[in-house]
C-alpha cells in the first residue's frame, strides 16, 4: 500500500467555539502534523475532556473524535480510528449549509480506514458520497480535492487507472486554486501512479519528482509523505528495468519511514515487498524471499492480511517457490492471494485477471492442462486491467 491519500480533519464551521477545548485541539493538530503522535493523542484526550463542558457539547465532542480518528489512522490503529469516525458521524450528518462539508470530510476519513484495511467495496461509495455532498454545497469548493484524490488512490489499487487519472487531475485542479502545496503533492503522486499503471512512465516520473520536490520544500526531511513519492518513483524505475536504482529508492524511503513511523508500521511492510521485487528481478531469490516473508509477517501482525497489497507479497513469494520447483506450495500461495483479492476487490474486479493468469501458467508448468484451461478462460473473461504490472 502506498500512502498517498490525504486525511482531512473536519472543520466544524458551525460550532460555538469554546476557547479551552479548541486550544487543546489546535495544539494536538500541530503535534500530529510534526509527527509527535503520542503527545498529540494526550492533547486530543485533554480536548475531549474540555469539550464535555463546551456550549455546543455534541458538536465539540464530534470534532475531537474525528481529529483523534485521523491521528489513530496515521498511527495505523485502524479499529480505533474507525470507531472515532463512526461515533462522530451522526452529529456531522445533521449539519446544514456550508457545514455539510465537514460531514463529507468525515465520510472520506471513514472511507480511508476501510480502504487501508482492504474493504474497497465499502470505501468506494463513501468517497463518491463525500464528493457529491461537497459539490452540492459548492461546485468550486477546493475541498473537493480530498475525496477526489482518495477515490483515485482506491481506483489505482483496483486496477482502474484511467478513471483514477481523471479524478487525480480534478483534485490537482481543485487544489491549485488554494495555497495547499502538501495536498497538491499528494494529487501529483496519485496521478503519477495512474500513469505508471498505464505504462506512461516518463509522465509518471515527472509527477512523482514534482510531488517529491513540493514535499521537500514544505515538510520536515524525515516526514513519511516524502517517502511515498520516493518509493513510487522507485516503482517507475522498476518498470523501466533499472532494478538497482529502484532498490536504492525503496531503501531510501524505508529509512525515512522507519525514522518517522517506527520499524513496525504497516506502511513499511509494503516497502519490504517492493525491495523484494527489485532483488528478485536481479536474481537474488533468497534475499527476495526474506523480504516477502517480512512484509507478510508485518501485515499479519497489523491485522491487514485481508488487504490486496498483502496478496501481492503472497503472489511474489509464489514466484520464488516456482523458481525452486515448489509447485504445490506456489499453488497454495496463489489460491490464498486470489481469495484475499476476491474478497477485497469483488468477484468482477478487472484486477483478478492477473491472479487467474498466474494460476493458469502454474498449472501449465505442471501439465495440469484441464485446470490451466479453466483459469485461462477465467482470465480472458475478466476485463483486463490496463497497465497493471506483474508482481508489484
Amino acid at each position: 500500500m502506498k500512502l498517498a491519500a490525504c486525511l482531512w480533519m473536519a472543520a466544524a464551521a458551525a460550532l460555538a467555539w469554546d476557547n479551552n477545548w479548541n486550544t487543546h485541539v489546535q495544539r494536538a493538530n500541530e503535534l500530529a502534523e510534526s509527527g509527535k503522535f503520542a503527545e498529540a493523542e494526550k492533547a486530543y484526550q485533554q480536548a475531549m475532556e474540555a469539550a464535555q463542558s463546551a456550549d455546543d457539547r455534541a458538536a465539540a465532542v464530534a470534532q475531537v473524535q474525528n481529529n483523534l480518528g485521523a491521528l489513530y489512522h496515521r498511527m495505523a490503529r485502524y479499529p480505533e480510528a474507525e470507531a472515532m469516525y463512526v461515533l462522530s458521524l451522526p452529529v456531522y450528518e445533521q449539519f446544514h449549509g456550508l457545514a455539510r462539508r465537514s460531514y463529507a470530510a468525515v465520510l472520506s476519513n471513514l472511507a480511508e480506514v476501510k480502504r487501508a484495511t482492504g474493504r474497497f467495496a465499502e470505501a468506494e461509495p463513501l468517497y463518491r458520497k463525500a464528493i457529491a455532498i461537497r459539490a452540492e454545497v459548492a461546485a468550486d469548493d477546493p475541498g473537493l480535492g480530498a475525496p477526489m484524490n482518495n477515490l483515485a488512490v482506491l481506483l489505482n489499487s483496483k486496477g482502474e487507472p484511467r478513471e483514477a487519472e481523471e479524478w487525480a487531475r480534478k483534485a490537482i485542479e481543485s487544489w491549485r486554486k488554494v495555497n495547499a502545496p502538501v495536498r497538491l503533492a499528494a494529487a501529483y503522486n496519485t496521478l503519477g501512479e495512474s500513469l505508471r499503471l498505464q505504462r506512461r512512465l516518463e509522465e509518471s516520473a515527472r509527477c512523482h519528482m514534482q510531488a517529491i520536490e513540493i514535499r521537500k520544500q514544505t515538510l520536515a526531511p524525515d516526514h513519511p509523505e516524502i517517502a511515498t513519492g520516493i518509493s513510487n518513483l522507485g516503482s517507475v524505475f522498476y518498470e523501466q528495468g533499472n532494478y538497482e536504482e529502484s532498490e536504492r529508492l525503496y531503501r531510501e524511503a524505508l529509512a525515512i519511514r522507519e525514522k518517522s513511523l517506527g520499524a513496525d508500521h504497516p506502511s513499511i511492510a509494503y516497502l519490504w515487498n517492493n525491495i523484494g521485487t527489485s532483488l528478485q528481478a536481479r536474481r537474488r531469490p533468497v534475499e527476495a524471499e526474506n523480504c516477502y516473508r517480512k512484509a507478510m509477517g508485518m501485515l499479519e501482525a497489523a491485522g491487514l492480511a485481508g488487504h490486496p497489497d498483502y496478496a501481492k507479497s503472497v503472489s511474489n513469494l509464489a514466484v520464488i517457490f516456482i523458481g525452486q520447483g515448489k509447485f504445490r506450495g506456489a499453488e497454495t500461495l496463489y489460491l490464498r492471494a486470489l481469495e484475499v483479492r476476491k474478497k477485497a476487490l469483488g468477484e468482477g474486479s478487472a484486477a483478478l485477471a492477473e491472479d487467474y493468469q498466474w494460476l493458469a501458467e502454474l498449472y501449465q508448468l505442471q501439465k495440469r492442462f484441464t485446470e490451466a484451461e479453466r483459469y485461462s478462460r477465467r482470465a480472458a473473461g475478466q476485463r483486463a486491467p490496463a497497465g497493471v504490472s506483474t508482481f508489484r
